[in-house]
C-alpha cells in the first residue's frame, strides 16, 4: 500500500487532487481511498488531505500516519507544522519551490528520502494567469507521476473531464504534463 499525505492551502485544490489522484488509480484497477482534514473553510487555510492506493480491498479507515509520499503545495507551511512528521524511511517528498526550504533540515528526520522540486506555483501563474493563491492541484499531480510511475499520467488526463468542465480539460491536461516534464529530484540523506 502507498499511503499519501497532500499538505496545501484553501484554494491551491488539495482535496481535488487528492480526489483525482485516487479515481486515476482506480481507473487502473487499483484500490484507492481519499479523504480531507481542514479547519474553517475558508480561502488560504491549511489544508491537509489523504490517498492510499493498494492492489488488494483497503481496510484502514483512519488519518495517515506513516506516509511514503508527502505532497507539499505551499513552503509557508513549514511555519506552522512539520509535514515531514511520520515520513517512512524512503519515503518521496514533493516541494513547491525552486530551492529546498531552509526549515528542512530541522524536520528532517535520521533516514534517507527522495526530494522532488516543482515549482509549480511559477507554472501555474504561467498557464492560469495570476491569482492570490496560485492553483497547483493538476501540476503537482503530473509531477507525482514522473516521481513514483504508480499511477501514469494518461490516467489522472482521462479522469480530469469528471472534475472539470469541457472548456478547462485541455488547460489541466497541460498543467499535468507541465508537472510531469518539470520536476527536479535530489537525495536527502541525514
Amino acid at each position: 500500500m502507498i499511503e499519501i499525505k497532500l499538505f496545501g492551502r484553501g484554494g491551491q485544490g488539495t482535496v481535488t487532487a487528492a480526489q483525482i489522484l485516487a479515481s486515476a488509480a482506480f481507473s487502473e484497477g487499483k484500490y484507492a481511498q481519499t479523504f480531507p482534514q481542514f479547519g474553517a473553510e475558508r480561502r488560504g487555510a491549511p489544508v491537509l488531505a489523504y490517498v492510499r492506493v493498494d492492489d488488494a480491498p483497503i481496510t484502514l479507515r483512519n488519518k495517515v500516519y506513516q506516509p511514503d509520499v508527502i505532497m507539499i503545495m505551499d513552503q509557508n507551511l513549514f511555519k506552522m507544522t512539520n509535514p515531514f512528521q511520520g515520513l517512512k524511511p524512503g519515503g518521496v517528498v514533493i516541494i513547491n519551490g525552486e530551492v529546498i526550504p531552509a526549515q528542512l533540515s530541522s524536520f528532517m528526520v535520521d533516514h534517507s528520502v527522495s526530494i522532488h522540486l516543482i515549482n509549480a506555483s511559477f507554472l501555474a501563474e504561467e498557464l492560469y494567469g495570476n491569482t492570490s493563491i496560485p492553483i497547483v492541484n493538476i501540476i503537482f499531480l503530473g509531477a507525482y507521476c514522473r516521481a513514483l510511475g504508480d499511477v501514469k499520467i494518461e490516467s489522472v488526463n482521462n479522469i480530469l473531464p469528471d472534475y472539470f468542465p469541457a472548456g478547462l480539460v485541455d488547460l489541466n491536461r497541460r498543467a499535468a504534463q507541465l508537472g510531469f516534464d518539470n520536476l527536479r529530484g535530489i537525495l536527502w540523506s541525514t
